[in-house]
C-alpha cells in the first residue's frame, strides 16, 4: 500500500538518486495464508503506515457493525430506555462477538481476493519497461488496494455486500488471469516463430523482440504464479496493456448504469457482477469477426502468412528497391533517395493494411449489432444491405406519382414497394460499392501481389479503400448509437444484456415495429 502510493509520487529512478535515503530490500513471504514482512536481517516487521491503516480499518468496521446492530428488529428509533427494559433497548440479545467475527472474516476474504488480483497486475508490472505504462499499472493496483464494499445501509446485514464485492474481485481475477495467459502464449509462439534458425544470422536480428532462453522456469510471486511460470530471461512488455482492462470495465459499467439505472448500492454491485460475467464470457472466448467476410478476402487481407513475417517483408522491400533502382539509374536518380522512398511506401502499406483490418473488424461487430436492432424494429437482415438505386438503372413502375409511405409498417405490409431484398452470404468491404475491379482489387497473400502494390499505385488505392471503410464504419456507428439513444432494455434484470438474433427468433418476437416509428 505504502510502496504503491509512494511510487505514484516519485518515479523509481528518481528515488534511487536521493542520497539521504538508505535503500533496503525487504522480503515478503506467505505462510498459512498470511503475508509476512522481513527486513534485510530476517526480522519480522510491520510498517508504521500499515499499523495506521489497520487502526482506520478497525474504526470503519466498528462503525459498520454498530449500524447493523442498531438495525436489530427490537430497536425503535426515538425510544428511550425505561426502568427494567434497558436490556432490550441496548440490544443485549445481539451476539456482538458473532458480528465482529463475521465482519473480520469477510474483511479477511476481501483482502485475500485483493491480494490475488494484485499478484496478476504485479506480474504484468514486472514485464513492463515503459515508465508511463508502469505508472498506469501502479495506479490500477492502488485503486484495487483502496476498493471497499458497497454497503447498503437499508439491508438487515452486511454479509451480502461483502459477498458481492468478493465475487466481483474473483471475476475480475479470472478475466485478468485469462488475458495474461493467452497473451503470454501468443507472444511465445510469435517469438519462437521469428527466431527460427533458418531465418537468422548475425546481421538481421536488429529490431526483433528479445529471444526466450528456455532453461529455467521461475515464479515472480513468492507464493505461487498468478498466471503461469515464465523463464528467467523471458520478458513480454505487451502485458502492460492489461492496465486498459479496468478502463474498459468502467466504461461498460457506466453504459450499463445509464441503461438500467440502479437505485441502490446493492443494485450497483449486482450490475457490476453481471458486467464482469458478460466480459468474462466474451473476452476470453473472443469471436472471429473476420469469418463474416468471404474466404477469398480472409486470405487476401487478414492472412498473416507474409505480412506477419518481418523477414519476408524485408525481402519484399529489397526486391522492390532493386526493381525501382534499375529504372532509377536510367533516369539518374539517387539510390539513397530511392531506398528511403521505397521503404517509406512499405511502412505506409503496412500501416494501411493494419488500419483496414481494424476498420473491417469494427464494421463486422457494428453490422451484427445493426441486424439485431433492425430485427427489434421490425426489419429483416436485408435492411443492412439496402442501397439507393441509380436513376438510370431503376425499373419503370406505374403510379409513380404516389407519395412514399410515411410509416415503416406501410412499407413492410406492401412488399411490392421494395425493389430487392438482397442479403449477401458474407460481408464485403465498402470499396466494393464504388469500385471492385481496380481500386478494390488487392492481395497481401503472396510476395508477388505485395510487390505489385508497391511498384504501382497500390498505396494510393489502399488509402481510398481505407477511407471508404472508415466512412462505412462511421455510418454504422451513428446508426447504432441513434437507436441505442432511444432504446429501452427489455426487463429489469441485467442478465438479459446479451441477447442474440437467434434468441429473438426462437422467442417469436414480433417483426412489426411500433406504429409511430417514421422512416
Amino acid at each position: 500500500h505504502l510502496g504503491l502510493a509512494f511510487f505514484l509520487q516519485v518515479h523509481g529512478i528518481q528515488f534511487m538518486e536521493f542520497s539521504e535515503v538508505e535503500n533496503q530490500d525487504d522480503y515478503y513471504s506467505t505462510e498459512a495464508g498470511c503475508i509476512h514482512t522481513q527486513d534485510q536481517q530476517g526480522v519480522h516487521v510491520m510498517y508504521e503506515e500499515a499499523l495506521s491503516d489497520l487502526k482506520e480499518l478497525e474504526a470503519e468496521l466498528l462503525l459498520v457493525a454498530s449500524h447493523y446492530i442498531e438495525k436489530e428488529r427490537g430497536h425503535k428509533v426515538g425510544s428511550q430506555p425505561k426502568s427494567g427494559q434497558d436490556w432490550g433497548w441496548a440490544h443485549a440479545g445481539v451476539d456482538r462477538f458473532a458480528v465482529l467475527y463475521d465482519i473480520w472474516t469477510w474483511e479477511a476474504a476481501l483482502l485475500e481476493n485483493k491480494r490475488q488480483l494484485l499478484d496478476n497486475y504485479f506480474e504484468a508490472y514486472q514485464h513492463t519497461l515503459d515508465p508511463e505504462e508502469r505508472f498506469a499499472l501502479a495506479q490500477v493496483m492502488t485503486d484495487i488496494v483502496h476498493r471497499r464494499p458497497r454497503f447498503d445501509l437499508s439491508h438487515p446485514y452486511f454479509v451480502k455486500a461483502c459477498r458481492e464485492e468478493c465475487t466481483c474481485l474473483r471475476l475480475h481475477l479470472q478475466l485478468v488471469r485469462g488475458i495474461l495467459t493467452q497473451q503470454i502464449e501468443r507472444q511465445r509462439e510469435y517469438v519462437q516463430r521469428i527466431w527460427r534458425e533458418d531465418h537468422l544470422d548475425n546481421s538481421n536480428t536488429f529490431g526483433l523482440p528479445l529471444n526466450i532462453v528456455c532453461k529455467q522456469l521461475i515464479s515472480i510471486n513468492n507464493s505461487c504464479p498468478a498466471s503461469k511460470n515464465i523463464y528467467l530471461l523471458e520478458f513480454h512488455p505487451s502485458l502492460s496493456l492489461v492496465a486498459l482492462i479496468p478502463k474498459a470495465l468502467e466504461h461498460l459499467f457506466q453504459e450499463a448504469c445509464h441503461a438500467y439505472r440502479p437505485t441502490s448500492a446493492s443494485g450497483l454491485a449486482s450490475l457490476e457482477r453481471h458486467v464482469l460475467q458478460l466480459a468474462l464470457g466474451l473476452w476470453l472466448t473472443p469471436a472471429t469477426p473476420e469469418a463474416c467476410y468471404s474466404a477469398q478476402l480472409q486470405k487476401d487481407l487478414f492472412s498473416a502468412k507474409v505480412m506477419g513475417d518481418p523477414f519476408l517483408v524485408g525481402e519484399i522491400g529489397l526486391l522492390a528497391f532493386k526493381s525501382a533502382a534499375d529504372e532509377g539509374r536510367k533516369q539518374g536518380q539517387d539510390s539513397h533517395v530511392l531506398l528511403l522512398e521505397m521503404f517509406s511506401k512499405l511502412l505506409e502499406l503496412l500501416t494501411l493494411r493494419h488500419r483496414l483490418i481494424e476498420m473491417s473488424l469494427e464494421s463486422a461487430h457494428l453490422a451484427r449489432l445493426y441486424k439485431e436492432l433492425a430485427w427489434e424494429m421490425g426489419f429483416e437482415e436485408f435492411h443492412l444491405d439496402l442501397r439507393p438505386v441509380h436513376f438510370e438503372f431503376a425499373s419503370h413502375r406505374d403510379r409513380a406519382d404516389q407519395p412514399p409511405p410515411v410509416f415503416i409498417t406501410s412499407l413492410l405490409e406492401d412488399g411490392a414497394r421494395v425493389d430487392s431484398r438482397y442479403s449477401p452470404t458474407a460481408l464485403v468491404l465498402a470499396i466494393s460499392e464504388v469500385d471492385d475491379n481496380q481500386i478494390g482489387k488487392f492481395s497481401f497473400y503472396t510476395k508477388e501481389a505485395i510487390l505489385k502494390l508497391l511498384l504501382h499505385s497500390g498505396v494510393e488505392n489502399m488509402q481510398v479503400t481505407l477511407a471508404c471503410q472508415a466512412a462505412q464504419k462511421n455510418a454504422l456507428m451513428v446508426a447504432v448509437q441513434q437507436v441505442y439513444f432511444y432504446h429501452t432494455p427489455q426487463g429489469s434484470c441485467p442478465a438479459n444484456v446479451e441477447v442474440s438474433l437467434h434468441d429473438r427468433e426462437a422467442r417469436g418476437m414480433s417483426s412489426l415495429p411500433p406504429a409511430n416509428v417514421r422512416l
